[in-house]
């Protein structure tokens, strides 16, 4: 077994913990007072749900590329697009901008090469994009195996759940946006980005053709929700400590339980090698993390120093408070229903992937 295995295992054994747990009554937010109770600090991944969905949305990357690749291709925005632009009956760039959570830019590039494709079309700049012949083909290539792929995920997660799954995201993401929104404001006053005009959003889903909701698939609203989480969070941890969200993310693993073997970092990332060196060699430029070798053997872990430990509080500490914000109005009922179904949705995710490697 190598390394990668056995992070799936451990990450298979943490998530069938939790489902034990919550079989017995038990929910997250008990477990987390406990915790607090007992003296401990609950690790940042469980109470922080965009890191719980990171995970959730990349093991259901993985388990679609080949199937999307094969049948398909595009990028997973342009294919986000279609199904927006196909369910709705039509978006302008304003609205797939503000339902996404994507930058506009990037939205304006993804919409391009579809445009060039004779997959959708607009009668003038800032008109609802709309799909032609080809295009409504290739929406319903896509919606087959979108709701395949939903019906897997949601497998064993009763009707009334996920509606309330669904609802609860959408919410989420409108409340998102506007710390976002906030975020965007703060951020220009301290000279961290440029002067802009107000965030798009909050976001509301329109009507489809019929006049009614279109029916809901629940990987692009997570998406969405990411992508407000992801975009408000780069902006606070720059304009608060000067870090990227990729270099927060990776202090955050080492400052949560060093000491962390640079090998293991790797796999946790996901990213590529020469990426997760070069962010260590910046923090540790920086005075944040130190890295030793206990042994004479070639692993090298990696610790905070004093200085990262005060750093990583103060992320921790701002974390929680983000998080906070994000579920104001909710009560703590629905804070662990909501982190209990993503946990549900985790484990048929992985089964998804460990049935598509071994296809």
């Amino acid at each position: 077994m190598d390394r990668s295995d056995c992070v799936r295992a451990l990450d298979r054994l943490y998530n069938v913990a939790i489902l034990k747990r919550l079989c017995e009554e038990r929910t997250l937010a008990e477990l987390i007072d406990e915790k607090v109770a007992g003296g401990t600090r609950a690790p940042m991944h469980e109470r922080l749900v965009g890191a719980r969905l990171f995970g959730l949305i990349r093991l259901v990357r993985e388990s679609g590329v080949h199937a999307y690749e094969r049948e398909i291709g595009y990028k997973e925005i342009q294919r986000q697009l279609i199904i927006m632009i196909g369910v709705t009956g039509g978006l302008s760039s304003h609205e797939i901008v503000s339902l996404t959570g994507h930058e506009k830019a990037q939205v304006s590039r993804a919409i391009k090469p579809l445009e060039e494709a004779g997959l959708i079309e607009r009668e003038r700049l800032r008109a609802k994009l709309t799909l032609l012949p080809p295009g409504k083909k290739i929406f319903d290539r896509i919606m087959t195996i979108s709701r395949a792929r939903d019906a897997a995920l949601t497998a064993g997660i009763e009707a009334d759940d996920l509606k309330r799954f669904i609802a609860m995201t959408e919410e989420l993401t409108r409340h998102a946006a506007t710390l976002y929104a906030e975020e965007r404001r703060l951020s220009a006053e301290a000279g961290v980005i440029g002067a802009c005009s107000a965030a798009a959003g909050p976001p509301a889903w329109p009507t489809g053709p019929d006049g009614r909701k279109p029916t809901p698939l629940l990987t692009p609203k997570l998406i969405s929700l990411i992508a407000y989480l992801k975009r408000s969070a780069m902006l606070a941890y720059q304009r608060s400590h000067g870090l990227s969200h990729f270099q927060w993310q990776v202090l955050a693993i080492i400052g949560e339980t060093p000491p962390v073997p640079l090998a293991r970092l790797i796999v946790m990332m996901g990213r590529d090698k020469s990426q997760v060196g070069r962010t260590v060699a910046h923090l540790e430029q920086a005075g944040l993390i130190e890295r030793t070798r206990p042994t004479r053997r070639r692993d090298i872990m990696l610790e905070p120093t004093a200085k990262g430990a005060d750093f990583f509080q103060s992320l921790y500490d701002l974390a929680m408070r983000r998080e906070d914000a994000l579920w104001s109005g909710h009560d703590a009922a629905g804070r662990a229903f909501y982190i209990a179904t993503i946990d549900r949705l985790t484990v048929n995710a992985r089964d998804m992937l460990e049935k598509e490697e071994a296809a």
